[in-house]
């Protein structure tokens, strides 16, 4: 593979990573950790950062990104805050990252968590050879993806949540992330681990603490659903404009089982996050959906591949998009259907609403089928609020003002609606909603 041109500054900040891994590697213990971050690093030596060039990254612009060094060698310090306004108002047990590590001072006692059901920091779980075997199983799929690959390369913690068949985890876990420090780098990686006819709500929100927080997060996350199980996702993020954040997710789904998620977004400079997932087993259900807010010169890049390996797979997507200002939206969905998945229901729709002339929506919905027995579709749709939706709310003693809110906060909220816990629907119902109200409604161009 030859080793992409790049621009001087590319380059500096290139091998300013490619320096940081070299410390890692030094200090690692494991020879397989080890082995792990040289693949990685020769990967990223090579291709370093995608471009306009990359298909896949043509309305994703890193220009500025590359022009900042993130240094993910920084050590956390555990900031004495009261987490309460970061706390939904119903029970959950707190998982707490500061700076991308795990901070026990901040979290809950997770050894009361229910027999069968552990979870702990990734630094633990690599410390012996077992743990590192099981975790990074899947690095070939894993590097074909370039923030991915940074992430092997720079990981420094995360966690390893693992739910043993035929256990309920009743009360949902929450996972907050804290970015206090600017010009910090977050590589944290994740393992989900649920068995046989087991269930978990899991919640991940992310946040930062100072207002001038260039700082970016990139997440790598494995999640394993067995037979029969069920897992809820809620991923909530909410970093400051000036933030990054990359997230890929790489899920895998046995036969019976179900994997619900929803993105809900509305902060960093650039917020992109991806699901990867593949269905290996007969009567399989998802649903992946998304709920995006962007305003100034934002852009949120929403992306799934699903796919369909075997027969009666039903998925379900729905990806909503509320753009202001000069902002841009991404979408980009792949449904695959292999020829042994017959009788496979796969259901695709993006709709994106823009408040401003200057805001840009990018979307690429996809089918790639070759089975003859199936029910897929996708579509699109981007436009502006509909005067006559505005009118008939008039005409019945709701201002303009109030009127374009209730349209603007019915619309993005319809995949929020999916969620089956109403304490949950509830609380990032008040979170969009407050998104919301920092944008310019009450100014929409109307269609």
């Amino acid at each position: 593979m030859a080793i992409k041109k790049l621009s001087p500054v590319a380059l500096a900040t290139r091998d300013f990573y490619l320096r940081q891994a070299d410390e890692l590697i030094a200090k690692e213990s494991s020879d397989t950790l080890k082995t792990i971050r040289n693949a990685a690093k020769l990967m990223f030596k090579e291709q370093a950062f995608p471009t306009q060039k990359d298909e896949h990254w043509q309305y994703t612009r890193l220009a500025q990104f590359v022009q900042k060094s993130f240094d993910s060698l920084q050590t956390a310090h555990v900031p004495n805050i009261d987490l309460h306004a970061y706390m939904p108002d119903f029970a959950v047990v707190k998982v707490v990252f500061v700076d991308g590590w795990f901070s026990e001072a901040l979290s809950d006692d997770l050894s009361v968590l229910p027999a069968g059901v552990s979870l702990e920091p990734m630094t633990d779980t690599l410390s012996d050879s077992a743990g590192v075997a099981h975790v990074f199983n899947n690095e070939e799929t894993i590097l074909q993806e370039p923030m991915a690959t940074m992430n092997s390369m720079l990981m420094t913690d995360g966690y390893y949540l693992q739910v043993s068949q035929n256990k309920a985890v009743e009360t949902p876990l929450l996972v907050l992330h804290l970015q206090t420090q600017s010009g910090h780098m977050s590589a944290l990686r994740n393992k989900v681990v649920v068995g046989e006819n087991a269930e978990v709500t899991l919640l991940e929100r992310y946040v930062s603490l100072v207002d001038d927080d260039s700082a970016c997060t990139n997440v790598v996350t494995e999640i394993d659903v067995a037979k029969n199980a069920l897992v809820k996702q809620v991923i909530l993020q909410q970093q400051f404009h000036d933030a990054y954040y990359f997230n890929n997710q790489f899920i895998t789904q046995a036969e019976n089982s179900n994997f619900q998620t929803l993105f809900a977004s509305s902060g960093s400079w650039i917020a992109r996050h991806q699901n990867h997932l593949k269905m290996d087993g007969e009567h399989i259900e998802n649903s992946q959906n998304s709920a995006c807010v962007a305003k100034g010169k934002q852009t949120v890049d929403s992306r799934s591949f699903t796919e369909h390996n075997q027969e009666w797979g039903v998925s379900r997507q729905l990806h909503k998009y509320v753009l202001d200002d000069q902002s841009i939206g991404v979408f980009d969905g792949m449904i695959r259907v292999d020829r042994k998945a017959q009788k496979t229901d796969g259901q695709m729709d993006n709709k994106n609403l823009v408040l401003s002339h200057q805001a840009k929506m990018n979307t690429k919905p996809q089918l790639e089928i070759y089975a003859d027995d199936v029910a897929c579709s996708h579509g699109s749709a981007t436009g502006q609020i509909d005067e006559k939706q505005v009118f008939y709310l008039q005409a019945r003693g709701i201002s303009r003002t109030d009127a374009v809110q209730m349209i603007t906060k019915a619309f993005l909220l319809e995949p929020v609606e999916d969620i089956a816990s109403n304490e949950i629907r509830q609380w990032i119902t008040k979170e969009m909603t407050t998104a919301l109200n920092a944008t310019h409604i009450a100014q929409a161009h109307l269609g």
